[in-house]
């Protein structure tokens, strides 16, 4: 997590800044930390997948914004969940 956000900051350290906020604040709406995410991950990207998707249903139901789900980097995408800074080929 720390190389990531290191190679972030060398690029802008302002995004890196946005990106650890966001990263920190998508973990603790999921219960764990950003290296919690990470781990999470490497156990099955599906139980992520699920959880996000979970957790974006939960947000549409407490009435946020499209917007605020956005910026914490999670977007519902005709039923699925992409996480924006997934490595996409």
């Amino acid at each position: 997590m720390a190389r990531w956000l290191r190679n972030v900051a060398r690029g802008s350290p302002l995004t890196c800044e946005v990106a650890a906020k966001k990263l920190g604040r998508l973990s603790q709406l999921l219960g764990t930390t950003p290296s919690g995410l990470l781990d999470w991950a490497v156990r099955g990207l599906k139980g992520l997948k699920d959880a996000l998707e979970d957790l974006v249903a939960r947000l549409e139901s407490e009435e946020k914004s499209p917007g605020y789900i956005l910026w914490l980097g999670v977007l519902p995408s005709r039923g699925a969940i992409r996480y924006i800074h997934d490595v996409e080929s």
